[in-house]
C-alpha cells in the first residue's frame, strides 16, 4: 500500500474552521494505540466520532484536501512520511505527549504507560509504585536516544516540537534547533499566539566559545560568528513584535564551558544534546526526555541545569 507522498504545497489552513480535539481524547487507549501504530485513518475516525468534524474541515485544519483525507480513511493511502505526520500533528495541535507517541511509533514510553493506569493497577496501587520505581532505575524518563543530531531531526523535526508550544526554554551554544531550523516567521507567530521563550546563548566573544572552537579544530571566530548571527536573528524577531509582547522573548548570554544543549518545551519535554571532545556538535548524541514524575528522573536534572545557567546569564 503506498505511503502518502502527495505533491504540491499543503492546503492553506488560514481559513480553517475552529474546531478542537478534546484533551481527554489524546489520553485514551484507543487513540494512543492508533498513534503508536501510525494508523492515521483510525486517528481521524476517533476525532470525527468525538467532534463530528467533516472530512473537508478536518483536511483544511491539517493542510490536506478532502480527497486526501477520504483516501486515508478509505485505506487507499497510508501515511508514512514524517513530513505528513508532522503536518497532521501540527494542524491538530496534538499535545507534546501525543506527538512523541506518533513520531516514535511506540506508546510504551508515552502518556498511556505513565498516566493511564489499567484497572488492575488502580486496584493494586503498590504494583504501580513498583513499576514506576523500576522504570526510574532502568530508564529514568528517557523516551529515545539518537546517535547524532541529524538522525534526531529527521525523526522529530523542529516544527513538530515547537508548533503550538506555549513555553520554550533553551540553553546551549548557538541554539540552531530554534534559530536555524525553525523559521523566524513561525517563531514570531508562536509569540503572538501567547508563547514565552527564554533563550540563553554562549557568549560569542567569550572564552568558552573559543575553547570549543579549539576542541573542534575550528578557525578562531567560526562559532562566534554563527552564534552572533543567531543571536541577532532572535533579537530582530523580538524587535519586530508589537511593543506590548516583546517581553515574551527573553534573551541572555553566558560564558561557561559548554557541555550540553538543553531545550525544554511546555514543562513536559526535554531535548538534551551533548558535546563530545573533538567531535562536531551535529555528530553528538541526542536524548529525548519526557517529564513523568514530580521530582525523579532526568527531566528535573536538566531543568535545574537550565535554571542555574539562566540565573547567571547577561540579559540582551
Amino acid at each position: 500500500m503506498p505511503g502518502a507522498t502527495w505533491g504540491g504545497p499543503p492546503v492553506s489552513t488560514r481559513t480553517a474552521p475552529t474546531f478542537s480535539v478534546p484533551e481527554h481524547l489524546w489520553e485514551t487507549d484507543a487513540m494512543l494505540d492508533a498513534l503508536a501504530a501510525r494508523d492515521v485513518a483510525q486517528v481521524f475516525r476517533l476525532i470525527q466520532r468525538e467532534t463530528r468534524v467533516s472530512q473537508t474541515h478536518l483536511g483544511v485544519a491539517i493542510g490536506l484536501s478532502q480527497a486526501q483525507v477520504s483516501e486515508i480513511l478509505g485505506g487507499s493511502r497510508r501515511v508514512s512520511s514524517i513530513d505528513v505526520l508532522t503536518r497532521i500533528s501540527t494542524g491538530l495541535c496534538m499535545p507534546t505527549d501525543a506527538r512523541v507517541v506518533l513520531l516514535l511509533g511506540d506508546r510504551s514510553h508515552g502518556i498511556g504507560a505513565a498516566t493511564t493506569p489499567s484497572s488492575d493497577v488502580i486496584a493494586a496501587p503498590n504494583v504501580q509504585a513498583v513499576a514506576e520505581e523500576a522504570l526510574v532505575e532502568r530508564f529514568a524518563d528517557v523516551e529515545a536516544v539518537y546517535p547524532s543530531r541529524s538522525e534526531f531531526t529527521s525523526k522529530m523535526p523542529p516544527h513538530a516540537l515547537f508548533d503550538c508550544a506555549t513555553d520554550i526554554r533553551a540553553v546551549g551554544l548557538s541554539l540552531n534547533l530554534i534559530c536555524q531550523q525553525y523559521a523566524d516567521s513561525h517563531l514570531a507567530q508562536l509569540v503572538q499566539d501567547g508563547a514565552r521563550l527564554r533563550l540563553l546563548f554562549l557568549d560569542p566573544a567569550g572564552a568558552a566559545i573559543r575553547h570549543r572552537e579549539i576542541e573542534e579544530d575550528m578557525t578562531a571566530g567560526t562559532l562566534g560568528a554563527l552564534t552572533s548571527l543567531n543571536l541577532q536573528g532572535v533579537l530582530r524577531v523580538r524587535d519586530r513584535l508589537p511593543a506590548d509582547i516583546r517581553d515574551r522573548i527573553e534573551v541572555a548570554t553566558y560564558d561557561q564551558t559548554i557541555r550540553v544543549n538543553i531545550t525544554l518545551i511546555n514543562d513536559s519535554l526535554c531535548i538534551a544534546q551533548h558535546y563530545l571532545p573533538h567531535a562536531r556538535g551535529v555528530e553528538s548524541p541526542t536524548m529525548v526526555i519526557k517529564k513523568r514524575w514530580p521530582a525523579a528522573g532526568l527531566y528535573h536534572v536538566f531543568e535545574r541545569t537550565f535554571d542555574e545557567l539562566w540565573s547567571g546569564g547577561q540579559p540582551r
